[in-house]
This record gives structure tokens, C-alpha cells and sequence, in this order.
């Protein structure tokens, strides 16, 4: 399952991140630790034993064992009396919560999400760039059946994203160029751009037009359209985006009926977020 490799991918990336980290006086490996156990939990969605739980946070076992009775007693972890086995309590529920509840930009960009989403019967998310990946910060499901299942919360590579290639159009060039360098550019279909000279073509575009399109490159049978949300000093806050199968929609149509609507809710956003 494709959301499943990514989350994988990630687990790697953040691992790698946390060894370079651990050059820095500041650094807490301990604490680094700690996150790695959380996200091996997320990541396998399901209770899960000590001894495997230590080979997907890829840590010895008595320093998960220590992590484990932590967060456990502190209230964060769920232990199966019978099985030994933990998952994660309703207790970090409330991080996610105070997340959304303190985004400015999602409680902005809301009734013209859902405005867009109606009109369009299709599925309109708004997202934001954290590090090199997009997360979903509000998502409104497509009327129809659609193939890829994602959710608030949910992280995709943002080089070959529609929304995250909206975002990195807005950046200056060199910045943008220097984020998709350090990214690990896996290709997740057969479709997707990974080298950087057509990613820059694809970034030129998106800023000429702006807005940018994807085109079954994360996901296969997933076209996605996306615009830059924008603060004052026109820096990229995020992007609100437009997905749709292939089955129902030919490129042409999504192109002609989907990207003005796009585009007018966008506007209708940036001129809600101009204080924030």
C-alpha cells in the first residue's frame, strides 16, 4: 500500500535526521528515542508486542522496554493485560486536537474549503509544508468512491505533490532548489519526476501559472491540482487543493472546469489570511 511504504520512508528519514542531530550539544538522542517508539506505533496501526515494537523503532529492546513503561505510565501508551502488547492511548488525541484547533490558516481557508467542495463534489484539501513533505491539515471527501484514502494528518513527499510543488513555487529558487536537493526523491509511480531538472520546469510552470498539477505521480489513477495560499509579504502558507480519479476525469476537464474554481477559492483565502 502506498501510504504504508511512505510512512516507512519517513521512519528512515527522520532516523537519518536524528543521527545528524546527535552532533549537536542540544540534541536529546534520548528523547529522539522516544518519538522513534511513537511513530513505529503510528506506523503500524495496531497493538504491538515489545520485541517487534523494538525492531520497527529499529532499537534495542531495553531501551524501548524503558521508553514503553513511560509513556505508559504517564498515560500516552495502552498495555493489553492478557497479550503485553501496546498501542497508542486516547491521550495523544489531544495533541492532534490543540494542532488543529490553533491553526489560523485551516480556521480561515474553512467555509471556503467546504464551499469548494461542494460545488465541485469532489475532494478539496488544504495542506502545509513541513520539512520536505506536505501534511493534511483539512480534508473534504470527494461524493464518490475515490482510490486513494488519506486523512488529516496524513504526509506525502512534497516534490511530487500538487500542493507541494504549489508551495515551493512561491519560495525563492534557491530555496526551493536547495529543499528538493536535500529531499529523498523516491519515485512513487512509474509517472513520477525525480531529477531536478524537471522539477525546476515543473516549479517554473506552477509559478507561471499559478497553480500546479500532478498527474498520477504519487498515486497511480490520482490527478491533483493545487494553488498557494499566500500571507502579505507573499510567502507560502500553504495550498489548497483539488484530487480526483482518472476513471472519471480526462486531464482536459480537470484543466477547463476544476482549475478556475481552484483558483477563486485560493484568491478568497489569500484575502481572508492577508492579517494574519
Amino acid at each position: 500500500m502506498p501510504a504504508a511504504a511512505s510512512a516507512s520512508t519517513r521512519r528512515a528519514i527522520r532516523t537519518a535526521t536524528a543521527a545528524e542531530g546527535d552532533h549537536s550539544p542540544l540534541f536529546m538522542g534520548s528523547l529522539a528515542k522516544c518519538f522513534q517508539v511513537l511513530e513505529a506505533l503510528n506506523t503500524a496501526g495496531r497493538a504491538v508486542g515489545l520485541t517487534e515494537l523494538a525492531q520497527l523503532a529499529s532499537l534495542d529492546r531495553s531501551g524501548v522496554q524503558r521508553i514503553t513503561h513511560t509513556l505508559r505510565v504517564l498515560g500516552y501508551l495502552r498495555q493489553d493485560p492478557a497479550t503485553k502488547a501496546f498501542r497508542l492511548s486516547g491521550r495523544m488525541l489531544e495533541f492532534g486536537h490543540t494542532v488543529l484547533a490553533t491553526d489560523q490558516l485551516r480556521e480561515r481557508a474553512q467555509p471556503h474549503l467546504e464551499a469548494l467542495n461542494r460545488r465541485t463534489s469532489e475532494t478539496v484539501n488544504l495542506m502545509e509544508l513541513e520539512g520536505d513533505e506536505i501534511v493534511y491539515v483539512a480534508r473534504y471527501p470527494s461524493l464518490h468512491a475515490v482510490s486513494v484514502d488519506l486523512h488529516v494528518g496524513s504526509r506525502l513527499p512534497a516534490f511530487c505533490t500538487a500542493a507541494g510543488r504549489a508551495i515551493l513555487s512561491c519560495m525563492e529558487p534557491a530555496d526551493a532548489l536547495a529543499r528538493l536537493k536535500a529531499a529523498r526523491r523516491t519515485a512513487m509511480t512509474r509517472h513520477t519526476v525525480t531529477d531536478l531538472a524537471g522539477l525546476r520546469a515543473a516549479l517554473g510552470e506552477a509559478r507561471e501559472q499559478g497553480y500546479a498539477l500532478n498527474n498520477q505521480e504519487a498515486f497511480i489513477g490520482d490527478v491533483s491540482v493545487a494553488a498557494p495560499l499566500l500571507d502579505p509579504r507573499g510567502h507560502p502558507l500553504g495550498a489548497v487543493n483539488i484530487a480526483v480519479p482518472t476513471p472519471r476525469w480526462r486531464l482536459e476537464d480537470v484543466l477547463a472546469r476544476l482549475v478556475p474554481q481552484l483558483l477563486k477559492t485560493a484568491a478568497a483565502i489569500n484575502r481572508e489570511v492577508r492579517h494574519l
